[in-house]
């Protein structure tokens, strides 16, 4: 039994210390904003990261009908006009086929971006797994000459999560009624049934959320590549978005259109992981720790059943008596010499 409670207790530490070396797990907003000081690199857009943007007068709509390309374009580049608060580029919100493969994320960028108002700011970036990655996010926007805190939202999403909340936002502004009011009904649905739900989003691991901030450093570790498994489409790479959002999304939670262009100061930073564990050494603990569970008490009352069925050798018990000469008898009897006799007379 002692070596199997070492056994257990062994399987238990090793999870649980994993992020000892791997360099990842859950580290608090000060740890990792401590750790946004890098070794700053160019950006190299579209190669390493690339700027991605949603606007409320980009229908998305129209790609469902035989608009021609330069007539969208023309189309948007009007209603632009009535926008002064979205400063976004036609290149970051007309990129449906301009989603090439991108390098792995192994250096520390710092880069800049603004948001305009009701509208979605991003970067697409391939997240490697034998990196830790922080990213650190300030927001800020201008009043006169002077630079004040901005409150918004910032998400991490997959490419899979950032279709579905694109999607929403599109339906949102497009004004399909309809759509809002099965996403409002359902954003509010229990974690262990937030799988099933295909119509809202949600963002990467159903955790890094961060809404009404003005500032905010996160850390992540993968396993693995990320993969999105699908029945119909089969398997499909995934890349990660970090979301600046300025519109008012379905969350109760998320913050109001500030009406202003939010600036984005952003810093990524790459730390390369000396030891990664493999992903099926978690299952592989929890099934030691039930298995042995299971099989404790079996062994115990085998002991317990097998006691005394057994041939044992007989062996003497020691007798507790004392013989009575013992009690009086002290000390040793010492018997007197005998006396030297004389001769016998003639």
């Amino acid at each position: 039994m002692r070596i199997v409670t070492i056994f257990v207790a062994i399987l238990i530490l090793i999870p649980l210390t994993s992020s000892g070396f791997t360099g990842g797990g859950i580290i608090s907003n000060v740890q990792a904003a401590n750790a946004c000081k890098g070794d700053w690199q160019p950006v190299v857009w579209n190669e390493s990261i690339q700027r991605v943007a949603e606007v409320p007068f980009n229908w998305n709509y129209y790609s469902y009908w035989d608009y021609e390309a330069d007539e969208m374009a023309t189309v948007n580049s009007d209603i632009q006009n009535d926008y002064p608060l979205s400063p976004e580029q036609p290149y970051m919100y007309e990129d449906a086929w301009n989603r090439e493969p991108l390098l792995p994320l192994t250096e520390d960028y710092s880069t800049f971006m603004k948001v305009g108002n009701d509208s979605v700011g991003a970067l697409r970036m391939n997240l490697s797994s034998n990196y830790r990655t922080t990213i650190c996010v300030t927001l800020t926007h201008l009043v006169g000459e002077t630079i004040v805190p901005a409150i918004g939202d910032v998400y991490l999403m997959t490419t899979s999560q950032y279709d579905s909340y694109t999607e929403a936002y599109s339906m949102h502004h497009n004004e399909w009624d309809w759509w809002q009011d099965i996403e409002g009904s359902l954003k509010n649905i229990d974690p262990e049934w937030r799988s099933f739900d295909i119509w809202g989003w949600r963002s990467y691991r159903d955790a890094h959320e961060y809404e009404k901030i003005d500032e905010v450093a996160l850390s992540v570790s993968l396993d693995g590549p990320e993969i999105h498994h699908s029945i119909f489409g089969g398997d499909k790479w995934e890349d990660f978005y970090l979301v600046v959002d300025t519109w008012d999304n379905s969350h109760d939670s998320d913050a109001d259109v500030p009406n202003k262009i939010v600036h984005a100061d952003i810093s990524i930073v790459t730390t390369l992981r000396s030891f990664v564990l493999p992903p099926w050494t978690v299952s592989l603990a929890f099934l030691a720790i039930v298995g042995s569970m299971m099989v404790a008490p079996i062994i115990v009352n085998r002991k317990y059943m097998g006691a005394g069925l057994g041939v044992e050798q007989e062996e003497l018990v020691p007798s507790l008596e004392i013989p009575p000469a013992a009690i009086y008898e002290t000390a040793p009897k010492v018997v007197p010499p005998t006396p030297d006799l004389p001769p016998p007379s003639q």
